[in-house]
């Protein structure tokens, strides 16, 4: 999203929040294409995503008369997203894992890989998801930028670059913490 894309939203959020519903088109025609890749890239489903993105859209139209104007509204409404996920993430918990579902986070095994394969694959993929979830919006936001050469957040590139390794950093860390160090030596 460009910066004068992302004005406009907190523009039209602003203008919404105070009660002019004829901002409502532009707020949702912005909104919902971003929520829905923002979902889309966490949960690698794109039904599931809408879904998702539906909630959360729900939750920012009926918080809108709290937005404060001073923040961005493209990463408020993508912090809702983002809990929105973690609350279906949540919803889904340890629940035995249909054959839908196996497919939806990756789970399918080639002709090629064995059972332990993909066992490591799919513990790999947990334990990276959980990570992710700990994350910040905005740090989200520049973590799949960097990986799916998505829309960079406005920031300078050198601040982009310092922003991504900090994250990365706090990542390591984080898997330290939960799963230990396995290197040899």
């Amino acid at each position: 999203m460009d910066n004068v894309t992302r004005s406009q939203l907190t523009r039209s959020m602003a203008a919404l929040a105070d009660g002019d519903r004829s901002a409502f088109d532009s707020v949702y025609r912005t909104l919902w294409p971003m929520l829905t890749r923002f979902v889309v890239v966490m949960s690698k489903d794109r039904m599931t995503a809408e879904d998702i993105a539906q909630q959360a859209m729900l939750k920012i139209l009926g918080k809108v008369a709290t937005f404060d104007r001073s923040m961005d509204a493209a990463t408020w409404s993508m912090a809702i997203a983002a809990n929105e996920y973690r609350s279906y993430r949540r919803r889904l918990g340890n629940r035995n894992v249909s054959q839908g579902d196996r497919a939806e986070h990756g789970a399918e095994p080639s002709d090629e890989e064995t059972p332990e394969a993909v066992a490591i694959r799919n513990d790999l993929g947990i334990a990276i998801r959980a990570i992710l979830r700990e994350l910040r919006p905005q740090d989200l936001e520049v973590v799949v930028a960097a990986v799916y050469e998505g829309q960079r957040p406005p920031l300078a590139a050198a601040a982009f670059r310092k922003r991504l390794q900090r994250v990365l950093a706090a990542m390591r860390v984080s898997w330290k913490r939960r799963y230990g160090d396995d290197r040899a030596g």
